[in-house]
């Protein structure tokens, strides 16, 4: 206790009150009567259901009162919240009762009907930090729908487990996000998602709130729409659309919910931003390109106009500072810090690691130059500003913000502006510029692709031999079924092969390119299958026959050799004419085209080469040189 206590405050006097009237003091005694009557009773908020009443790990760790409520201890803190709480919803309801006495007084009457959650502490409470590694992968989950937010999403998380994927609350409900097993299974967003994987737990939520949001809405029920879905995962759909609000079982939980969610509204990750590419507050010296790495960045820097080495360099300064052995709390490996989703797209080859940097920058200057074409035009934004924000929160992120994500997070895109200019004046990194080739050229005997590009522009398109002469003939196959052929690129000039040196010869091996040394595994048998105008296209070392891995329909699926079966369409290629003697091959099972990565893209490999890229399928593009084929002897 202090030594100098304050004196204490004389009373104001009471103002002078009015006599009520008989039918005042007759509407006051009955207010009071009804207020003492209810608070007698236990609210459905107190209550609850036993799920709603069990303290989940979020709240067991729940230390922190309501910033409102100051208090040294943890443990007191929280219980002074609680009675708080409880107070003013009783408080609010004496304010409604006299409210509604009075207005029948004045000869109205007023009828309540409350729908969601009626008595809500309108007070927020404080949450868990967000860990660093979530940031991003909530603000660009919480683009799923309009009803969902970054400070909403981060709040489903904290009641659901505070951000640690191993306090589940029970053996129905895992991970990060807190899903069932069944809502998992339902909402993976991609093939082969671990249930560990903080980032798939958290998209996976995002979209069956999303779900929940849309059902509601179509049910008409009342209420806000994200209040009401966080209802509908706690409690059940069909409990929510019954109760026409949040039902009595969750109206706790969703209370908790929506305060946290008032408090991370206000956090510096969440807090709206006006700029989305605002500058970093300070850009540290540009470390030069290690000598060891200059060729790499050189080879991703010219594989499409748009990344040049300096723009490479600067990207992998502000990912890793060149660093190979880098590993992030956000699943980043090595000096481009692919992530294994990222990775999983554009691994070049099956020997490729992201700990390798010389298969890490050729495939980060790939990957640059695949983002920069499929963002063109959205938005009217630089398409390489939105290829940079693609790689940071991923394409369907920028698609679905028309853009860069909004929120105060260190923006990739600003932080590689700011060391490009000082790489453009390292002339190690200067492509000397030359004029692209208007006819195409004749391959060397040492680069069937003609050669190293001396120039950021993609090479002209090459055909390495002369297409085999087809049976014209109605009602014939177009190709021999007793011959061998190879099947080249048009734009690549490399031929389709096994990996390895003729030793490849099991099913589920992927094709890949090679510069054409006519070795065994580089010639096939094209013969027709059980559909008509349909082939199958078998390894003539192997074998084993084309299709697309897992039977898979989606674009960007690989191309391998499988155990033969002709009446598999997964195997059944259809040759479509391109003009020249080429061909698009087209499966049968998913309707796309047989591919390479990229759009037309220049050669990745520092020799000039395309050698060990693996070959995948993409919709048709009629226009796309590297979707054209040649079949030759």
């Amino acid at each position: 206790m202090s030594d100098h206590t304050p004196p204490e405050k004389a009373p104001e006097p009471e103002a002078e009150k009015a006599s009520p009237t008989e039918a005042e003091k007759t509407a006051s005694a009955e207010a009071e009567k009804t207020t003492s009557a209810e608070a007698g009773k236990a609210t459905p908020d107190e209550a609850g259901s036993a799920e709603a009443g069990k303290a989940t790990p979020a709240e067991a760790g729940e230390a922190a009162a309501p910033e409102a409520v100051k208090s040294t201890s943890p443990a007191d803190g929280g219980r002074r919240s609680s009675k708080r709480r409880r107070l003013s919803r009783l408080g609010r309801r004496r304010i409604d009762v006299v409210a509604a006495a009075v207005l029948v007084l004045g000869g109205i009457t007023l009828t309540v009907t409350q729908t969601g959650s009626a008595f809500a502490d309108p007070d927020q409470v404080a949450g868990k930090p967000v860990p660093e590694r979530d940031v991003e992968p909530i603000v660009a989950a919480a683009l799923s729908c309009p009803a969902l937010t970054p400070p909403r999403l981060a709040a489903q998380l904290m009641a659901a487990s505070g951000f640690d994927p191993g306090a589940a609350e029970s053996g129905t409900r895992k991970g990060v996000a807190g899903l069932k097993d069944t809502t998992w299974k339902k909402w993976r967003p991609w093939n082969g998602a671990r249930r560990a994987d903080r980032e798939a737990n958290i998209l996976a939520l995002a979209h069956h709130t999303c779900e929940l949001v849309g059902q509601l809405r179509a049910k008409k029920v009342e209420g806000d729409l994200w209040t009401l879905a966080v209802a509908a995962d706690r409690a059940g759909f069909d409990a929510t659309v019954k109760a026409n609000g949040v039902p009595a079982s969750a109206r706790s939980y969703v209370d908790r919910v929506s305060a946290y969610a008032q408090w991370y509204k206000k956090q510096d990750p969440f807090r709206p931003t006006t700029d989305p590419i605002s500058a970093p507050p300070s850009t540290p010296a540009a470390i030069p390109v290690p000598d060891e790495y200059v060729s790499s960045v050189r080879a991703a820097g010219r594989i499409c106009p748009t990344i040049t080495p300096a723009r490479i360099a600067a990207q992998i300064m502000v990912l890793s500072g060149f660093n190979p052995n880098l590993r992030s709390d956000d699943g980043g490996s090595g000096i481009a810090q692919f992530t294994p989703r990222t990775w999983a797209r554009y691994q070049p080859s099956r020997d490729a690691t992201v700990w390798k940097p010389k298969d890490a920058i050729p495939a980060l200057g790939t990957a640059m130059c695949v983002l920069s074409d499929e963002l063109t035009g959205l938005s009217g934004a630089d398409p390489y500003t939105l290829a940079l924000a693609a790689y940071q929160w991923g394409p369907d992120a920028v698609r679905q913000a028309n853009g860069l994500p909004r929120a105060n997070v260190p923006q990739l895109a600003k932080k590689v502006e700011a060391y490009t200019a000082q790489y453009e004046t390292d002339k190690r990194l200067v492509t000397r510029k030359t004029t692209p080739p208007s006819q195409p050229s004749s391959p060397s005997s040492s680069s069937p692709s003609g050669g190293t590009p001396t120039s950021s522009s993609p090479p002209a398109p090459v055909v390495t031999s002369k297409p085999a002469p087809v049976n014209t003939a109605p009602n014939k196959p177009l190709f021999d079924p007793d011959v061998r052929y190879q099947i080249v690129n048009a734009w690549t000039g490399q031929v389709l092969e096994l990996p390895g040196d003729d030793t490849s010869n099991g099913a589920g091996v992927r094709i890949q390119f090679w510069q054409n040394q006519r070795a065994k595994d580089q010639f096939w048998r094209i013969r027709p299958s059980k559909a008509k105008n349909h082939y199958v296209i078998t390894n003539a070392y192997s074998g084993k026959s084309l299709g697309i891995e897992e039977s898979a329909k989606e674009n960007g699926k690989k191309v391998a050799v499988l155990d033969t079966d002709a009446a598999d369409p997964n195997q059944q290629w259809a040759f479509r004419e391109a003009g020249d003697g080429q061909y698009h091959f087209i499966n049968r099972n998913s309707g796309k085209a047989l591919d390479v990565l990229g759009d037309d893209l220049g050669p990745p490999r520092e020799d000039g080469t395309w050698n060990g890229y693996w070959i995948e399928q993409w919709e048709l593009q009629a226009d796309a040189l590297d979707q054209r084929w040649v079949v030759s002897r």
